[in-house]
């Protein structure tokens, strides 16, 4: 080899500049050939349906490249760089060199290739979760859209009532009214919020609708709470309540709340006597159910939702390990 004279002979600044000049001049080959898989064949590779004809230009480029090479270190690299006479070669010098340089370019063309397939598949992999976390955030939009006038036709429905009635208590309906309202418009912008203050609109929601049920529907609410400042998504307890109210609308009807918090793991259990009059085709289940079950699907790693009747009454026990929630990423398991 032309370079082996740097291991034989005392080397020399000459020497070690000719030797920089020689290689210079064969990684110039080698950086079009690269260059031209990566950014010209790799790509229409990839997006081809007809892959074969880009195994052929693939060959074809690596086999040029070699000839290239070839010709450069009998032409110039001894002619021009080392000064001296190409070395005449027998013919099968001529084939193993050519497949020497034929293995030594693929070799460098594999690696550079494999490194760009696998920064392309990352990047693939990046694109499918960033667009898989946008339509989930679009679905958890839409969701939480659709429990606000769920909320607001229900409440509105409670203040006709009273005002049907005349009570001197439709102003003060309206001003909670106002005052929940307030709280889903500007404060459920933010991922999570206490749940002391998700509390306290429920203990609104429960003011306003015993000022339209008086002492026909009766709650008790029992709260065990660790620690208020714990987060939880917002409006995701509400529908509950709500739930409850709008099945148990008869005389004498009792609903039981209970909701506990220890070291992050919430469990809410709500039951209600189910009315015997319901809307036909309705479900106990209503919008509010299933649209806080996908909520946690989609929220939640760890939860637990379930609901039934059972003589007459309808249960639901909610479980949540809130230090599971999503963060940046969403969740599911519903699909």
């Amino acid at each position: 080899m032309y370079l082996s004279q740097s291991f034989t002979l005392h080397p020399t600044l000459i020497l070690l500049l000719q030797s920089m000049l020689s290689l210079g001049s064969l990684y110039v080959v080698k950086i079009i050939v690269v260059y031209t898989f990566l950014y010209l064949v790799i790509p229409r590779w990839i997006d081809s349906k007809t892959k074969f004809f880009y195994y052929l230009l693939g060959i074809g480029i690596l086999v040029a490249g070699t000839f290239l090479m070839r010709i450069i270190t009998q032409q110039i690299v001894w002619k021009f760089i080392y000064k001296e006479l190409a070395p005449t070669l027998t013919v099968s010098q001529v084939i193993a060199r050519f497949f020497y340089s034929l293995l030594e370019l693929l070799q460098i063309t594999a690696i550079a290739s494999a490194i760009k397939l696998f920064r392309m598949r990352l990047n693939a992999v990046q694109k499918e979760k960033q667009l898989v976390k946008e339509k989930l955030s679009a679905e958890m939009q839409h969701l939480r859209s659709q429990t606000n006038p769920h909320f607001l036709f229900n409440t509105l429905n409670s203040i006709y009532s009273l005002s049907r009635s005349k009570s001197e208590q439709t102003p003060d309906a309206v001003m909670k009214l106002s005052r929940i309202l307030r709280y889903m418009l500007y404060e459920t912008s933010h991922a999570t919020k206490t749940i002391h203050d998700e509390l306290k609109v429920i203990d609104d929601y429960i003011l306003l609708q015993q000022l339209r049920f008086d002492d026909r529907v009766k709650i008790e609410i029992q709260k065990n709470i660790d620690d208020e400042n714990t987060q939880i998504t917002p409006l995701l307890l509400l529908p509950l309540i709500e739930n409850a109210y709008k099945h148990s609308n008869q005389s004498e009807a009792m609903i039981s709340v209970t909701i506990e918090l220890k070291k992050s793991k919430l469990k809410v259990l709500v039951s209600n006597p189910v009315a015997e009059i319901s809307v036909p085709g309705e479900e106990q289940q209503g919008i509010g159910l299933g649209n806080i079950k996908r909520q946690l699907e989609l929220l939640y790693k760890h939860f637990n939702l379930a609901y039934g009747e059972k003589n007459s009454i309808f249960t639901v026990t909610l479980e949540i390990d809130l230090n599971s929630y999503a963060e940046t990423e969403l969740f599911d398991t519903g699909r």
